[in-house]
C-alpha cells in the first residue's frame, strides 16, 4: 500500500516537474531575451527610482542610510506579487492546451512552483549582491520575519491570479485593466515611501491596501527597526486566505464551462 502509494506520488512529482520545464521554455513567449527582460524589470525600477530620488532629493534615503537598499526591500515583494499573479493569470489550464495526464489544478501547482523558485532565488541574489557591494544592512535582521509575509504574497497571488484567469475568459479586456491598476498600486503599497510617515489621507488608502502590509512586514525583518504601526499581519493572512479560497472555488466552478470552451 506505502509502495504504490508512494509511486503514484512520484508519478505525480515527474509530471509536475515536466510541466515546470514546458512553462519555463515558454515563458519568453517567443522571445530569446523575453525571459532576461522579465527578470530584469524590478531592477530596472529599482535603478530607475534611485537615480530620479538621487537627481531631485540628493539620494537622501527614506529609511537607513542606503537609498538603494530602501527602494529593493519595497520592489521585490511587491513585484513578486506582481509577477506570481500575472503568470497564473495566463495559466493555460484548457485541456487542449495542458499535457496529458495534468489537471488544471496541476497546472497551477506547477506554475507557482517554478516562478516562487525563481524569484525568492532572485531576491537572495539582489540582497547577496547588495552586501557583497558593502550594504551591510542587505544583511535581513530576522530571515523569519522576511519569509512570512513573502509567502504570504505567493498564496494572495495565486489565488488573485487564479480568479482573474476565469475572470479572463469571459472579459478578455480585464489583463489589460488589471496591468493598469497593479502597476499604479504600487504608490499607495509602501514601495517608495513610509506608510507611517505618509498624509493622513492618503495613509488611509495605503493602509486599506493589504500589500502595503506585506512591504512593511518585510523592512521590518531586513531592518528590525522600522516604523511600522499601521502594519497588521492578521489583516494580510486574512486577505491571502480568503483570495486563495475564492481562486479555487472560481476555478471549480467555472471547470466545465472552461474546459468546453
Amino acid at each position: 500500500m506505502v509502495t504504490a502509494y508512494a509511486l503514484a506520488v512520484s508519478n505525480w512529482w515527474r509530471f509536475i516537474w515536466l510541466s515546470m520545464s514546458q512553462q519555463l521554455t515558454q515563458y519568453s513567449r517567443g522571445s530569446r531575451f523575453g525571459f532576461l527582460l522579465a527578470l530584469a524589470e524590478p531592477l530596472v525600477v529599482i535603478g530607475g527610482v534611485y537615480i530620479l530620488r538621487g537627481l531631485f532629493r540628493g539620494k537622501e534615503t527614506a529609511y537607513g542610510t542606503s537609498l538603494f537598499l530602501f527602494i529593493a526591500s519595497g520592489v521585490l515583494p511587491y513585484f513578486l506579487f506582481i509577477r506570481l499573479s500575472t503568470r497564473t493569470r495566463g495559466a493555460a489550464t484548457r485541456p487542449q492546451t495542458r499535457m496529458p495526464g495534468l489537471s488544471a489544478l496541476d497546472v497551477y501547482i506547477a506554475l507557482i512552483l517554478m516562478n516562487t523558485l525563481i524569484w525568492i532565488v532572485m531576491i537572495v541574489v539582489i540582497f547577496l549582491g547588495m552586501w557583497l557591494s558593502g550594504i551591510e544592512r542587505a544583511q535581513p535582521y530576522s530571515i523569519v520575519d522576511c519569509a512570512e509575509p513573502v509567502a504570504l504574497l505567493i498564496i494572495f497571488g495565486t489565488g488573485v491570479g487564479m480568479i482573474n484567469n476565469v475572470i479572463i475568459r469571459y472579459f478578455a479586456l480585464w489583463a489589460w485593466i488589471y496591468g493598469l491598476l497593479t502597476r499604479g498600486l504600487a504608490f499607495l503599497s509602501g514601495v517608495f515611501y513610509i506608510v507611517d510617515l505618509q498624509p493622513l489621507w492618503l495613509r488611509a488608502w495605503s493602509v486599506a491596501n493589504p500589500l502595503s502590509h506585506a512591504v512593511e512586514w518585510f523592512r521590518l525583518g531586513v531592518y528590525g527597526r522600522y516604523p511600522h504601526n499601521s502594519l497588521d499581519p492578521a489583516y494580510l493572512v486574512q486577505w491571502a486566505l480568503v483570495a486563495l479560497f475564492l481562486g479555487i472555488v472560481v476555478d471549480r466552478a467555472a471547470l466545465r464551462t472552461l474546459d468546453k470552451a
